[in-house]
């Protein structure tokens, strides 16, 4: 046995003290093992989306779709976005040489004109002008439209008088 005396004293017992301390605070806390507990599923929680500004899409000279937003619009949903699409460009918008591929619809037929979530992530559009026949271009300005407040993940079907189409995504990069 190795005597020690003075601040080499103090050390060994402190590394002894810890050396001891260590598995009684692991050990010593009561809790004893167990297996594996089944407890269901983890809980989940739903977040509002972020709320987007409504865009109607237009058609660019070359045949392209063209996001137009209005910010400071008060109706972010998929109603006021069309309501946006039906009132056609306007100044700014057909200065860049914007233009729709729709069919006009005035007065009380573009007022008849609704979008709404038929479920979480589904919007209906109905429309008071045949679709089955619409141009595809059209037919991507409405979806987009409808769907430029709803989620990425979302989907729109176009209904008007003739007819209901297949559930579609926008696809124009927005």
């Amino acid at each position: 046995m190795i005597a020690l005396s003075g601040p080499g004293r103090r050390t060994a017992a402190a590394v002894a003290a810890s050396a001891l301390a260590g598995p009684l605070l692991v050990t010593g806390c009561g809790i004893k093992p167990t297996g594996v507990v089944e407890s269901g599923a983890a809980a989940r929680v739903l977040i509002a989306a972020p709320s987007r500004p409504p865009m109607a899409y237009f058609v660019s000279g070359e045949g392209r779709l063209v996001p137009a937003p209005e910010p400071e619009y008060a109706d972010k949903s998929p109603q006021g976005s069309m309501q946006l699409l039906m009132r056609g460009p306007g100044p700014v918008e057909r200065e860049a040489g914007l233009g729709t591929r729709l069919p006009p619809v005035e007065g009380v037929l573009a007022g008849s004109v609704r979008a709404f979530f038929s479920a979480k992530d589904r919007v209906e559009v109905r429309v008071p002008f045949p679709v089955a026949a619409l141009d595809p271009l059209a037919l991507r300005q409405l979806v987009c439209t409808a769907l430029s407040t709803a989620g990425p993940s979302a989907e729109a079907v176009v209904r008007g008088p003739d007819t209901e189409l297949e559930a579609a995504r926008c696809g124009a990069g927005h």
